[in-house]
């Protein structure tokens, strides 16, 4: 029985220290979102609680149990929008504060079955903004979007960092003008995406759809592989749909499940070879404890799955003589070393000799029409010892040639490329670069570069590296803007060198360069006829200037091109082109004159032809000038 002659005023003490000494309720299923004390995700209410509470965004969290999303199950639904981030049908959105900035760890757990029918950014995140998902897996996701933008697996649009984490399932935009469908990423826009897969179908009516990432913009992908079937209309890609190869590091796909040959960089395999170790420590996956593959019977799982398997080994480079260094080059004899080198990501900062005419017919036994460039970003010294690769034939995207991208400490000399076919859907291609960074001297392509897009080249789609003593004769075709004979875009130097190919384009066009933006073009010519389309900016030499650019000592044929005017350079009659007198003049060092040097570049058989190249071997230069 209860003591009721004690004090009123003591009870309500107590009653009160009791009321206000509860500890506070737990939010979701722990933790208080600090980084030494993270939130702890364990149900799918944890995970929709946190969806509903933007203002939670920038905490920590962990996910301490596997979660099923099934819409069928008791709690769940099929979401309109992202679960966690989602769309606020804003553009101001980006910048609102309402993207994810906090830190999710997986912590080797997975989400599965999430399902969403929406429109604009779609994934477990919509956005992730300056924050980090990591260790996590979403499996048999079913991601649509309707007149959707920014459509992934696990994020619609990263500017984050997503660390070893996979999807699997379906991704899919309907509507045609959907764009940036990615199977884990819909866009890495500045964000990074390291060690993750996906094996997920992706389907995209519209543009910008990859099996991992849909577009990388100034973001990176590293590490990475995927396997699913892809679908789209416009720059589709089997690892990436749009973006600079030069930013995708170390990364591979698969080229029978997927059904493409091309991506806006990665390496293609085949699924064998996706499933060879040997073949995965080509590019970038051996020794990493994070990786590990059951050899010959899956593709590689993270480490953290626990799935069998072991960690890759280093290969053993024995197919090809050398050392890969500047004293001992790497020596390439034949055809199929060539192109096992363009499966070979970590060798293409490496120094190379080519020790023979190799012969990339793909109407021959084991060669094939390339879906990208064979090497698409080269660091290293490729050295043609004065011979060929001839019939290389290209039908991809962006940045295509023999190289993707030559980067500024990249070398290319002594080297032709000869009767390339290269046929682009997206622009930047040149028989021997999409993009030159680095330096080519004393080498040339013949053939055709041809197809929509701009910044097309007979010898480089896009220059802001140095060109010296080359030449292109082949003819270079776009239904777009930026299309030059030699160069379709000049931010470099280029120096002693010609072309002589029909160029054809809408606008900015011109018989060397296309635009000379901020570059310069110093004793060079130009012969081929140019045809501007739209009939703006094209000219004989170069088609438009930008500020700061300069020509010096150049000419054009102002005959055979078609054109009296150029913006840069000086225009002359076939019979002037076909004189000493004219390029010497100008300061042109020729065999067998010493005031404007003794470096013997140019030689000419007067009045039967142009200048040549003092190494160009035309019938043993003329019988030495007929002795």
């Amino acid at each position: 029985m209860c003591n009721l002659s004690k004090p009123i005023g003591k009870i309500i003490v107590l009653l009160t220290v009791c009321l206000f000494s509860r500890p506070a309720e737990a939010k979701y299923s722990g933790g208080t979102g600090e980084p030494d004390d993270p939130y702890q995700i364990a149900t799918a209410a944890d995970l929709i609680a946190l969806g509903e509470t933007p203002a939670d965004y920038d905490k920590h969290f962990i996910l301490t149990a596997d979660i099923d999303l099934d819409p069928n199950l008791p709690g769940r639904k099929v979401f309109d929008r992202a679960v966690i981030a989602p769309d606020v049908n804003d553009m101001n959105y980006r910048f609102d504060g309402t993207a994810f900035t906090g830190v999710f760890d997986g912590k080797g757990h997975s989400i599965s079955r999430l399902t969403i029918v929406g429109t604009s950014y779609l994934g477990l995140f919509g956005w992730v903004h300056w924050g980090e998902v990591r260790h996590l897996g979403v499996a048999d996701v079913k991601v649509i979007g309707s007149s959707a933008d920014y459509v992934g697996g696990l994020v619609g649009s990263n500017c984050g960092a997503v660390t070893e984490c996979y999807s699997t399932g379906a991704v899919s935009g309907t509507d045609q003008w959907s764009s940036y469908i990615g199977g884990l990423v819909g866009q890495n826009w500045d964000g990074s995406v390291t060690r993750c897969y996906s094996t997920g179908t992706v389907n995209g009516a519209g543009y910008y759809v990859g099996g991992l990432v849909g577009q990388n913009w100034d973001g990176s992908v590293t590490c990475c592989y995927s396997t699913g079937t892809v679908n789209g209309a416009w720059f589709v890609g089997g690892l990436v749909g749009s973006g600079s190869p030069s930013s995708v590091m170390y990364s591979v796909w698969d080229v029978e499940t997927s059904g493409l040959s091309g991506s806006a960089g990665g390496v293609v395999l085949n699924t064998a070879e996706m499933m060879d170790p040997y073949m995965l420590g080509l590019n970038g996956f051996a020794n990493d404890p994070n990786w590990v593959l059951d050899a010959g019977r899956d593709y590689p799982r993270l480490a953290w799955e626990g799935t069998p398997g072991q960690i890759i080994p280093a290969p053993h480079i024995d197919w090809l003589e050398g050392q890969g260094t500047a004293e001992i080059p790497y020596r390439i004899d034949t055809a199929d070393q060539l192109i096992l080198l363009g499966k070979a990501s970590i060798l293409w900062d490496k120094h190379f000799v080519l020790d023979t005419d190799v012969d990339l017919d793909p109407n021959l036994p084991n060669r094939q029409v390339f879906g990208q460039a064979l090497i698409n970003n080269f660091t290293g010294v490729f050295d043609g010892n004065d011979h060929k690769i001839s019939n290389l034939t290209i039908a991809g995207l962006r940045y295509l040639g023999l190289f993707g991208q030559l980067y500024s400490s990249a070398e290319v000399k002594d080297l032709g490329v000869v009767d390339v076919n290269i046929i682009s859907s997206g622009g930047v291609a040149g028989g021997i670069a999409g993009i030159n960074s680095g330096s080519i001297t004393v080498s040339y392509s013949t053939g055709t570069v041809n197809g929509w897009g701009s910044d097309f080249g007979g010898l480089v789609g896009s220059s802001s590296g140095s060109i010296t003593t080359s030449y292109s004769t082949g003819m270079v075709s776009s239904t777009g803007r930026s299309v030059g004979g030699l160069v379709g875009s000049n931010n470099g130097s280029i120096t002693t060198s010609y072309s002589t190919g029909t160029v054809n384009g809408a606008w900015i066009v011109g018989g060397f360069v296309g635009y000379n933006y901020s570059g310069s073009i110093t004793t060079s010519y130009s012969t081929g006829a140019v045809n501007g389309s739209m009939g703006i900016d094209f000219g004989g030499l170069v088609g438009l200037m930008g500020q700061g650019a300069v020509v010096t000592g150049s000419f054009w044929d102002i005959e055979t091109s078609g054109k009296a005017t150029s913006r840069g350079g000086t225009g002359k009659t076939t019979a002037e082109m076909q004189m000493q007198g004219t390029f010497t003049d100008a300061g042109w060092d020729f065999v067998g004159e010493t005031a404007n040097g003794t470096e013997d570049i140019w030689w000419i058989d007067e009045g039967k032809d142009y200048p040549r190249l003092w190494w160009e071997k035309v019938e043993e230069r003329i019988s030495e000038l007929e002795n």
